[in-house]
């Protein structure tokens, strides 16, 4: 059977209300959301805290649902427009598989997330990370090898034919499994279309909507 793998965060999920709020909470200051969107976590820290170790360990913490006020945040999320209707089209012609950085003790969450925002969640994989993926709080480096770690597994039970993604960096991981379809949702304020294809994106789409009439094949 052939297998489709998009991640979550930012490609079906919108975060970054979240993101802002376990900021200013963390920071006890108010980030502008322009910040949040436009800069990395690593920047975000840098210009607002001074790379405050402490700080940048409970961020995570937070984000993460380690700590209870990060279950409360998930409210601010919404879904990305389009996508749960693409997705609900292409669920019916393969496997849909759901590869995302939340830690396992998320997987319920995620999948009442999923489903309440119009996800397929029936006859789907949800590959998530473990928990020690995030012991060092992250960097780029071990990210990109957990990414690699979880994506072998489904590689090797699926046709995997394409993959959608937001992050530019995990395209150099599906270039080397040699997914023929590799699709960059762009994201404008912190990204250009060249970082996705750099890395190894076959194509950058801004939209969901681009996809609609565009079935795995």
């Amino acid at each position: 059977m052939i297998g489709v793998v998009v991640d979550i965060d930012d490609t079906l999920i919108n975060t970054q209300k979240r993101v802002r709020n376990v900021w200013s909470t963390v920071l006890d200051r108010e980030i502008p959301l322009e910040a949040v969107e436009s800069l990395s976590s690593r920047q975000v820290l840098e210009k607002f805290a001074s790379s405050d170790r402490e700080s940048w360990k409970r961020f995570w913490r937070v984000l993460l649902c380690l700590e209870e006020t990060g279950i409360e945040m998930l409210k601010l999320d919404t879904p990305v427009p389009f996508a749960a209707d693409v997705l609900q089209q292409w669920s019916k012609q393969c496997r849909l598989v759901y590869l995302t950085g939340r830690p396992e003790n998320t997987r319920a969450l995620t999948l009442n997330q999923l489903e309440k925002f119009g996800f397929p969640t029936d006859g789907v994989e949800l590959l998530m990370f473990n928990p020690e993926d995030w012991n060092d709080f992250v960097s780029v480096a071990s990210l990109v090898g957990a990414r690699s770690r979880v994506f072998s597994s489904v590689f090797q039970q699926y046709d995997i034919v394409r993959v959608v993604d937001d992050y530019p960096t995990f395209f150099s991981v599906y270039r080397q499994f040699n997914v023929p379809d590799r699709i960059g949702l762009l994201r404008p304020k912190r990204f250009s279309p060249q970082d996705y294809l750099s890395n190894g994106a076959t194509r950058v789409v801004e939209s969901w909507s681009q996809l609609s009439d565009d079935s795995p094949k």
